[in-house]
């Protein structure tokens, strides 16, 4: 009877967030609507992009709204990119699966780790959009989650149990790995291969991950989702180097990866090919 009692509840939890990770999707993507068109993104109204009809509630329930008027405006009929539930709908999942496999387990003081993780969620999802739209990662969103990160590594050490000097240095190499490599390819290329944007965005994955060898499965993941996603364009593309792709996203899913899977994963690698 109590363990029904807990798996009941563990699935409501779960309903819920995955609810509200659908409604923090739509506020991201509003979000940054709002700050490229340099907008007060905390009171203004949403509009539609196309006859600028000001959205009432029943056109904001994530994913609903989009799947009523079948992906088109409810006022003008022009049809609606699906760019918008997708992004609703991957928050929501994201929101789910760090319930079901956050690090540590979620009470006491690791409850605030995963509040700010999943606020650190929201501001990933927010650059994920800007960076596929504009091929830009804005310091307004990527300080934030610098800031978030930070907060996120102070608290965590008073959670798990490294001594200091071990947590430092683990941080700092973590740094090294993800925002250090980033920054010489910068400067090496003077730009041209890897943004400022993706050199701070390194910051929050190092201090998010504190762990060198999780910084790197973490541009492993994300070299290697890249890569399947650029062979095909440049394949077809006629303009190969002209060819821009947002590099921002695959490091914002490599770090989800690491984070919630990647230890996991560690361990694994470790004890079946390095076991003596």
């Amino acid at each position: 009877m109590i363990s029904g009692s807990i798996v009941l509840m563990q699935t409501a939890i779960s309903i819920y967030l995955f609810i509200i990770g659908l409604c923090f999707g739509s506020f991201a993507l509003a979000m940054v609507d709002r700050m490229k068109a340099k907008k007060d993104w905390v009171k203004g109204r949403s509009k539609c992009d196309f006859c600028k009809h000001k959205l009432s509630v029943i056109d904001l329930i994530p994913i609903l709204s989009w799947l009523s008027t079948a992906g088109k405006c409810r006022y003008c009929k022009k049809k609606l990119s699906v760019f918008y539930p997708l992004v609703e709908l991957f928050t929501g999942l994201a929101f789910l699966f760090s319930y079901l496999y956050f690090p540590y387990e979620i009470s006491g003081l690791a409850l605030s780790l995963f509040v700010i993780w999943l606020f650190g969620l929201v501001l990933m999802s927010a650059l994920i959009v800007f960076d596929i739209r504009w091929y830009l990662l804005p310091n307004k969103l990527v300080y934030p989650l610098i800031y978030t990160a930070l907060a996120y590594r102070i608290i965590s050490y008073f959670v798990n149990t490294q001594g200091l000097i071990e947590a430092i240095t683990a941080t700092i190499l973590s740094l090294l790995v993800s925002a250090g490599l980033f920054w010489f390819l910068h400067v090496v290329s003077d730009g041209k291969w890897i943004g400022d944007g993706d050199v701070r965005l390194g910051v929050a994955i190092g201090l998010f991950l504190a762990n060198p060898f999780l910084a790197w499965l973490c541009l492993f993941f994300a070299s290697m989702l890249g890569l399947i996603l650029a062979l095909p364009m440049l394949i077809h593309s006629k303009k190969k180097l002209k060819l821009k792709i947002p590099f921002g996203p695959f490091l914002i899913l490599g770090l989800y990866f690491s984070f919630l899977f990647g230890q996991s994963l560690l361990d694994w690698y470790t004890s079946t090919f390095l076991y003596l």
